[in-house]
């Protein structure tokens, strides 16, 4: 995240953020393939909707108490999801 905020490596825009690229993150010791980094960085635009969706009774009992950015955000990331493809995956160039 440090290096993205100075500008030293660049990330790839999803319909939920914005993802490293496999290649920019420092693994270490842990054994993790770019497969199993690309299964994990897949989106399922109605998994996601219905989780975001899911978050309706919290964000209205915490109306009062809540940054209103927050329910501004939530509206982003639905609108995003919407005009997403079903299912969202990291082309294989971006490694």
């Amino acid at each position: 995240m440090v290096e993205r905020v100075n500008g030293e490596v660049s990330s790839i825009e999803s319909p939920i953020g914005w993802m490293p690229k496999f290649n920019d993150i420092e693994w270490g010791e842990l054994d993790y393939s770019v497969a199993q980094y690309d299964a994990v960085m897949d989106v399922d635009r109605e998994a996601w909707k219905k989780e975001i969706l899911a978050h309706e009774e919290l964000f209205s009992r915490m109306f009062d108490r809540l940054p209103k950015e927050f329910f501004f955000m939530r509206e982003l990331l639905l609108s995003s999801l919407w005009r997403s493809p079903e299912h969202w995956s990291l082309a294989p160039e971006t490694h």
